[in-house]
């Protein structure tokens, strides 16, 4: 017996919010060095000094700069996909004329996983824009494009 829509829309976003904060503390130091490295390509030798030179200027929370949009976008992205693909692959199974209890083969759940991904994007978008940028302030003061302290 599966539980109510409600309960099961609670269920997914919760999942959804509890993967993508996971994912989002554990990656974030690597995705920080990941964007100064393309911001600044010249800046850095690699990925080891980049990470280095990053805790040595700023600290260990130099590594996390941009993690609340970061959270916000992922916890938002991963809620909004686990929901959606569930519904998603109802309206899926509809289109296709198959019965509410039978499982989809897996073209079917690739097709409703990428209709999910659609409503994702539009969540994840503008968040990744602000974290990129705020994981980029340092070097951005450094180089002079931006005055210090304008943040």
């Amino acid at each position: 017996m599966s539980p109510h829509p409600v309960v099961q829309a609670i269920i997914d976003l919760s999942a959804g919010a509890i993967g993508g904060t996971a994912c989002v503390l554990s990656g974030q130091p690597f995705d920080t060095a990941k964007v100064k490295m393309q911001t600044f390509p010249t800046m850095y030798k690699g990925f080891v000094n980049c990470f280095i030179s990053t805790y040595k200027q700023v600290g260990f929370r130099g590594l996390y700069h941009g993690t609340t949009p970061a959270l916000m976008a992922n916890i938002a992205e991963n809620s909004v996909l686990f929901m959606c693909y569930g519904f998603c692959q109802q309206v899926v199974r509809n289109l296709a004329g198959i019965d509410n209890e039978t499982q989809l083969s897996d073209v079917g759940n690739a097709v409703a996983g990428s209709f999910a991904s659609v409503f994702s994007s539009l969540v994840l978008c503008p968040t990744e824009l602000v974290k990129c940028r705020l994981q980029a302030m340092h070097e951005m003061e450094v180089s002079g494009k931006i005055a210090k302290g304008q943040k």
